[in-house]
């Protein structure tokens, strides 16, 4: 018991440092403290359940082994504790997940380009209110139609939360589908370095592309800009139309400046009768154009260290003058990129695999459990003797189960509504959606797991929390029969890439969850070599570094660029959001 105690103690450490340091790296410097705070608590409820349900299987096995030397009170009271545990993390959730986050609320109000809060507000209820009315509306039919099914108020309750979670069974099943093949095929395909570096090259002309996009977008703002600023500097505009201007590196306007033509433009029609409401379009635009052009150049460096490593140039050079400890780490990180990485890549998408199957084969066992009397997979998790090893084999299986299904959520690209990057490169929607998707996803992938280790479940502190679900019969044997027939096929589709084939085919592409341009690798190199010299210059500014990238835009749009670009603009899907997925 002291064991377990220690063990629970050590990994709870570990879970409350990681994810301090994932919100750290994850969220944006202009993120704002409650934004990061909810996150932080958010995650630390969802990733909780990961240590929590190991120990409540291992409790259980422990009372039925020994029954008959427990006290009813000691066991009572250990019930009662983990059932507590159970109910404070399931409405915690709750009340994030559905409620207190409100995601598309928060989402939209973060997202508006309003001056002042109340604006904001006003905005990002507008703009959602439609969705609440038709959630109030549908909520009310339901309670209605099941109050007259069944007045009773515990009835009414449980349906609720077993249809609750039914919508977040069915999200884990879809996501579980897809990251049990992706991850395992990743890390083999990592292992396979001329393809990943070929990768790289295709990836960097992409990114170029944008970036090219996203610097002429935000010039056209900064004369727009330049022009309002000289026709409203004595009018009260003149402080939102400043605040807009210094979110911009000013190395922009003294580009625009060098022209000397901009200041003969006319006013553009559209902005004679100045009002806020045009200026907040103008904030909201720059906003994200500056975000997305630092998340494009933060994915050249990760870019450019990738292709480092691959071309072997980690060389080891300028370390006489260092002293004999960064020597030794120099030296054992040439070893391992130049030697061992490519057979880690492979062992480790090896080990994924044969996890995968393991959890494959359990979906199976929940599909044909009327079948099959036996489980296998629970009979070699009771066969472990030792408590210790018990309680880590669980972990590992429910760790991974997990990275697998927020593998999926995040792999996704939705236009305009995620985009998880780190180096702090995500911004306060993202990291909502994020939050809210954990939570409503954690206890349906629990059952889940427990409906794989059907001999280990009925009679846990979980399960006494959830029987709800249960109980709430349409929904229990439509899991047991076609979500997990519905795990299988999505895993079959995107083993053989049917999924992204089908969405590209009926014209929806930014849905798919992988893809990769096609276009001339040798282009790709070039761009990498002229990023390298940028950084390699003696331009180390980073207000430099962006005017020598403005002033080469116009590099990559010449006539064999072009002519490239038009051969292969059938089979190019031009999404902003899914190069932030490389």
């Amino acid at each position: 018991m002291q064991e377990e105690i220690l063990l629970f103690f050590i990994e709870g450490i570990l879970l409350i440092v990681y994810v301090f340091y994932l919100v750290w790296d994850y969220s944006a410097k202009e993120v704002p403290f409650y934004i990061k705070a909810l996150t932080y608590f958010s995650w630390i409820l969802t990733f909780s359940i990961v240590l929590v349900l190991p120990i409540d299987i291992l409790q259980q096995r422990t009372f039925l082994e020994q029954q008959s030397t427990l006290e009813n009170n000691e066991k009572t009271q250990l019930q009662y504790g983990l059932f507590l545990t159970w109910r404070i993390l399931y409405w915690s959730n709750f009340l994030l997940s559905w409620q207190v986050s409100q995601t598309p609320y928060i989402q939209d109000y973060e997202d508006s380009g309003d001056f002042n809060w109340r604006e904001r507000m006003k905005y990002s209820i507008k703009k959602n209110l439609l969705i609440y009315t038709l959630g109030l509306v549908l909520g009310t039919i339901i309670i209605i139609l099941l109050a007259m099914n069944n007045d009773s108020s515990d009835y009414i309750t449980n349906s609720l939360i077993g249809l609750a979670n039914f919508f977040g069974l069915f999200l884990v099943v879809l996501l579980l589908g897809f990251g049990l093949v992706a991850i395992p095929k990743r890390y083999i395909k990592e292992s396979k370095e001329e393809e990943v570096l070929d990768k790289c090259y295709k990836d960097s002309v992409y990114l170029e592309e944008q970036r090219t996009e996203k610097g002429y977008d935000i010039e056209e703002i900064c004369k727009t800009l330049l022009i309002l600023e000289d026709s409203y500097s004595n009018s009260e505009f003149f402080v939102y139309i400043s605040k807009i201007i210094a979110l911009i590196p000013p190395v922009y306007f003294e580009s625009i400046k060098q022209q000397a033509i901009y200041r003969k433009k006319e006013l553009p029609s559209e902005y004679l009768n100045l009002n806020l409401k045009q200026l907040g379009v103008l904030h909201k635009s720059v906003k994200q154009i500056v975000f997305d052009l630092r998340r494009i150049n933060t994915k050249f460096e990760i870019l450019l260290n990738k292709v480092k490593k691959l071309e072997r140039q980690y060389e080891i050079d300028s370390i006489e003058n260092q002293s004999f400890v960064i020597k030794i780490v120099i030296k054992a990180q040439y070893i391992w990129v130049n030697y061992f990485r490519r057979y880690y890549n492979k062992y480790i998408g090896y080990v994924f695999t044969l996890l995968s199957i393991i959890l494959m084969f359990g979906e199976f066992q929940v599909l044909m459990k009327q079948k099959i009397n036996i489980n296998i997979l629970s009979s070699v998790i009771l066969s472990i003797s030792d408590t210790t090893l018990t309680n880590i084999t669980l972990l590992i299986l429910l760790t991974y189960m997990m990275f697998c299904v927020y593998y999926g959520l995040f792999s996704m690209k939705i236009s305009g509504l995620i985009s998880f990057n780190n180096k702090h490169n995500t911004d306060a929607p993202s990291l909502m959606f994020g939050s809210v998707n954990f939570g409503r996803v954690s206890f349906p992938l629990c059952y889940n797991f427990l409906q794989m280790t059907a001999s280990l479940d009925k009679s846990n502190q979980f399960f006494n929390f959830f029987k709800r679900l249960d109980e709430f019969s349409v929904f229990d044997s439509t899991f047991t029969i076609i979500l997990p027939l519905m795990l299988i096929i999505m895993s079959l589709c995107n083993f053989f890439n049917i999924s992204d084939k089908v969405m590209k085919a009926i014209g929806l592409g930014q849905f798919a969850f992988q893809d990769s341009p096609q276009v001339l690798s040798s282009l790709g190199k070039e761009i990498l070599l002229k990023e390298k010299q940028r950084k390699n210059s003696k331009l180390t500014t980073d207000e430099s570094s962006q005017k020598s990238s403005l002033l080469e835009l116009s590099k990559y749009t010449s006539p064999k660029y072009n002519e490239t670009q038009d051969r292969v603009k059938v089979n190019q899907i031009r999404n902003f959001d899914e190069i932030l997925n490389i």
